[in-house]
């Protein structure tokens, strides 16, 4: 437990800040940036969907592709380049149109970039520092997404929201794009490959994997997303001033829970983790579920909300490189990534569907059930299932 990580996964995480940095310098700024231009409140939906539309197809396309040229880092360093180039130019973009290209085509990147990044890291490390790993990588890449809204806030607190501003921030996200290519490039060093596997994608995934991915996408299905968290969270009582701090403190929470989970995970294993992050979810959906809910109950509740995220990411990560050997991990995560992304877009649909037709509790409750189904689903259909991981 005291080996040390290798260099690949310390350089690969502190590009993941680098980007995430850029990444969320933006993002909580868009949607003021869009109503200032006159864009309709669909419009701003349609750019974020294209965003997360684009993100999980590349991520299929991208893990495929790693498996089969067998290199990872140029696929990693292209989706980087991509998004680092994309993000900038929104400063010059006038209009929607120009909008939702560069917004695609940074989901492009970032889904080109994911899954391949995700098999360096599992193919660095053994089994016996694999949570650790995807811990301490989790715990580094999410503090750049809680310093980018902080930036982004305080910038806007400064010079008031105007389009100029608004295009400062975007122009500014130009300089963290730069240092982590730089970093990639130079930094990380893909292993070796001593051999060439070319079997069905099927025959490589096993049966432990399908079940995982099926559990985990159908509790998608119903789980709240984060924007929805935010917008109950206000209902609750929070300023709208306050919401984006809000998130950055649950986003610290996460960050600086995941590495200490990702090195129980190594003792205690993937499974009960995973299981008990659903099972928090349940509770922090039922908890948001009150009809009258208030700031006071709104802000420990919220906090469950960051650690789903660190019992669940970087464990899960984790999990699927102790099912699948080296030789499909960029499928694998390429398989899951999409299928749970896709389940997630479709879910904040749909919740948010029940949400107007019915009402907030209704919706959250839904949820509740939904994510307590997938910690069924996990503890009764894999326990038997990885009674025996190998550690490759």
């Amino acid at each position: 437990m005291r080996r040390r990580l290798p260099t690949t996964v310390i350089v690969l995480a502190f590009v993941a800040l680098a980007s995430g940095f850029g990444q969320d310098l933006i993002s909580p700024a868009l949607p003021g940036f869009l109503v200032l231009l006159g864009v309709s409140r669909a419009g701003i939906g349609l750019v974020d969907g294209l965003l997360q539309g684009a993100t999980a197809l590349f991520r299929l396309v991208s893990g495929l592709a790693s498996d089969r040229w067998r290199a990872r880092k140029p696929l990693v360093f292209l989706g980087y380049l991509l998004s680092s180039a994309a993000r900038p130019l929104l400063a010059a973009a006038g209009g929607f149109g120009a909008i939702a290209a560069l917004r695609t085509a940074d989901g492009a990147g970032k889904g080109a970039k994911d899954a391949p990044r995700d098999a360096l890291v599992a193919d660095a490390v053994g089994a016996d520092i694999r949570g650790r790993a995807f811990g301490f990588h989790r715990l580094v890449d999410t503090a750049g997404s809680v310093l980018g809204p902080l930036a982004a806030g305080t910038l806007l607190l400064a010079l008031l929201p105007s389009l100029a501003t608004y295009r400062l921030i975007f122009a500014l996200a130009a300089i963290p794009g730069v240092i982590a290519l730089a970093l990639m490039w130079f930094g990380v060093h893909e292993p070796e490959r001593t051999e060439r596997k070319t079997r069905a994608v099927r025959a490589r995934l096993p049966a432990a994997f399908w079940i995982f991915t099926a559990g985990t996408t159908v509790a998608m299905l119903t789980r709240v997303n984060d924007a929805l968290f935010l917008v109950r969270a206000h209902d609750a009582g929070v300023p709208l001033a306050w919401v984006p701090i809000l998130f950055a403190g649950f986003t610290l929470l996460y960050a600086m829970l995941s590495y200490p989970i990702g090195i129980w995970s190594d003792r205690v294993g993937r499974l009960p983790l995973l299981i008990a992050g659903w099972l928090v979810l349940a509770g922090t959906e039922f908890g948001f579920s009150f009809v009258h809910p208030t700031v006071w109950t709104a802000l420990p509740v919220f906090a469950g909300f960051g650690l789903f995220y660190a019992l669940t990411e970087g464990s899960g990560r984790a999990f699927i490189a102790d099912l699948v050997g080296a030789e499909a991990r960029g499928t694998a995560y390429a398989v899951f990534s999409s299928l749970t992304g896709v389940a997630l877009i479709a879910g904040g649909f749909g919740i948010g569907k029940l949400w107007d037709a019915l009402s907030p509790s209704a919706a959250f409750q839904i949820a509740s059930t939904g994510s307590v189904i997938g910690a069924l689903v996990l503890a009764t259909a894999l326990r038997r299932r990885t009674a025996s991981i190998p550690s490759s």
